[in-house]
């Protein structure tokens, strides 16, 4: 299931390793922007997508053939489970 405004790490396929992280856009209907980078803050090697439905966002994971793990919050800044 693809989550929103979480971030996640890219298990499997194309961007393999690189962290994501899916931002819902106000349009009517909402599209989707899709940002990339190669650490979790999305300081480093950062790029962008934008895609102008939820089937189309649906689609561009199918084409990568992502797995993401989503990371829990307190793991997407860093922190750690004791």
């Amino acid at each position: 299931m693809i989550q929103l405004g979480t971030v996640g790490r890219i298990s499997s396929g194309d961007d393999s390793g690189k962290f994501v992280k899916i931002q819902k856009l106000p349009d009517d209907p909402p599209s989707f922007l899709i940002l990339i980078a190669h650490d979790r803050e999305f300081r480093h090697g950062y790029g962008d997508y934008w895609v102008e439905d939820y089937g189309s966002l649906q689609e561009f994971f199918r084409e990568g053939q992502w797995v993401v793990q989503w990371l829990e919050p307190e793991e997407e800044l860093g922190g750690g489970r004791s």
